[in-house]
This record gives C-alpha cells, sequence and structure tokens, in this order.
C-alpha cells in the first residue's frame, strides 16, 4: 500500500474514534434496531467494472477513445474489500463513511493508433497498462420521517474519487511510458429508506445523484446501494448488498500535462457479503 493509501485509510481510522469518543454514553437508544448508534461493517465485495476514457491534447486534439477492458484487457470483475463505519448522531440525523480501492493491470497489442494525451502509440505496440481507483463516500442524512418500523430521510453526500491511469508501451525496443492522474471531489443528493421486517431482519436503501461542476469535474453520477441484514444479538449483524456507482463526466487536467482534458465513463457495480459490528 502506498504512503497515500496509508495516510488515508490512518485519517479513516481517527475519524471513527473521533466520532465514536463524541456519542455521550448515555445517549437514547430508543431508535434501536431501526438504526444503530455506531456501526463498523467490513465487506468482501465482488466488483463488475466497466471504464472508457478519452484522454485529449492540446497539440494533437481528440484522442481515442479506450475502454480498458475490452480494448487493453483489463479484468471487468475482481474481489476486494471495503469498508464503512455510520454514527446516528441523533434519532433524526446520521453520518456514513466508506473506503474502496481497487487495482488492475494488463498487456494487450494495439490494433490501432491510439492517440492518448500528447502521445501516439502505433499500430501492433505492446502495452502494459495499470489502473487504480480510491473511492471515498461520505453522506448525511436527515430523516423526517421515523416510525416504529421504517423510516425514509434525505441529505448530501460527497464523493471522493482519485484515478490513476498508466500506460506503457515498446516501440521500435525503445519503452516508453506516461500517466494520468487526478483527484475530484463528486457532490450529490442522498435519499435513504429503511425498514424492519422484524426484529431480526432489516432492509436498507440509498440512491445518490447529482449532475454538478465542481473543480476540474463537469458531469454527472449516482451512487446506489440495497442490503438485506441479519441481526444477530446486540453487537452483530450479517448480510447482503449490492452496491452501483457511476460518473459520466468531462475532467480537465486529468492528463500528464497542462491543458490534458479527459472524457471518463467509470460504472462500478459490486455485490458485497458483509459483517457489521454494532455498538
Amino acid at each position: 500500500m502506498s504512503q497515500h493509501k496509508l495516510r488515508c485509510v490512518t485519517l479513516i481510522g481517527l475519524v471513527v474514534l473521533l466520532l465514536s469518543v463524541a456519542g455521550p454514553a448515555a445517549a437514547q437508544r430508543a431508535y434501536e434496531p431501526l438504526f444503530d448508534k455506531f456501526n463498523l461493517r467490513l465487506e468482501g465485495s465482488w466488483l463488475a467494472t466497466s471504464t472508457v476514457i478519452r484522454l485529449d491534447s492540446e497539440t494533437l486534439g481528440r484522442g481515442t477513445s479506450l475502454d480498458f477492458e475490452d480494448d487493453l484487457d483489463l479484468d471487468p470483475s475482481q474481489t476486494i474489500p471495503s469498508l464503512s463505519f455510520e454514527w446516528q448522531i441523533a434519532k433524526r440525523h446520521k453520518l456514513g463513511v466508506r473506503w474502496q480501492d481497487f487495482s488492475r493491470d494488463s498487456t494487450s497489442q494495439a490494433l490501432e493508433e491510439i492517440h492518448w494525451g500528447d502521445e501516439v502509440i502505433p499500430v501492433n505496440a505492446d502495452i502494459s497498462m495499470g489502473f487504480d481507483v480510491t473511492q471515498y463516500y461520505v453522506d448525511y442524512a436527515y430523516f423526517p420521517w421515523v416510525k416504529e418500523s421504517w423510516a425514509a430521510g434525505f441529505g448530501l453526500g460527497v464523493r471522493v474519487i482519485e484515478i490513476s491511469a498508466t500506460l506503457a508501451w515498446t516501440e521500435q525496443d525503445l519503452e516508453r511510458s506516461t500517466e494520468a492522474q487526478g483527484t475530484g471531489p463528486l457532490p450529490y443528493i442522498y435519499f435513504e429508506y429503511r425498514r424492519l421486517f422484524s426484529d431480526n431482519w432489516r432492509f436498507v436503501a440509498g440512491l445518490g445523484w447529482l449532475q454538478v461542476k465542481v473543480e476540474d469535474i463537469d458531469g454527472s453520477q449516482y451512487v446506489g446501494r440495497l442490503g438485506i441484514e441479519y441481526l444477530a444479538g446486540d453487537h452483530w449483524g450479517f448480510g447482503l448488498a449490492g452496491n452501483y456507482a457511476a460518473v459520466d463526466a468531462d475532467w480537465a487536467n486529468l492528463g500528464p500535462t497542462e491543458g490534458g482534458n479527459a472524457t471518463i465513463e467509470v460504472d462500478v457495480n459490486d455485490l458485497s457479503l458483509f459483517a457489521r459490528y454494532r455498538f
């Protein structure tokens, strides 16, 4: 794990610790088990991904749209861990955090001339591809409707996405490489619905969407979650969840040189088995 990722994970851990300490010991828990005061969830996530990126250049103009899975043979699926934390601040207020990181690499051969930023990769060049995405989700929800067995609310969220794509190729026995990377915050409007089917079974659905221009990113995104969970006693829960995240945006200055603009379409579907510790 890189030092940057290690710092990010450490920061999340510190935030979780501070939030845990912030809750008063005698806090009202009348809303349980519909909500948990605090919970920490570890997931094993099976991902299905689709990635299309075009990197343009001020000198060469429009680049080649690359489907990373089809054109560059990146594996469209993998299994990774995901980590999340939730804090029910009060009966009607909830804060959630989720972290996910996935990296892939591949080797392939260029079937056509590829324009990637200021670089031109010739036909039949041997290409090595490395692609890394780290996602952080932070969402706040306010629940105006809280009943004994169900609740519904809305709020705001932000998805911080870090993208790094490295292309290396061999041309006339010479090895060349280039990298495009960027980090961007993507806010969204968030909706959540949860329901208790019994004291032991809990259902949660969430949806976020927004089309907005923030810093160097102009586009739309969707995030969604659907999960069912069995509550085992006072502290543990086990369940299955489906998650969806999509970005369709123009991203300025993503390239290795100033002025390199990218068009990005990234879809991430994951099916997760999870264990939750409730406290």
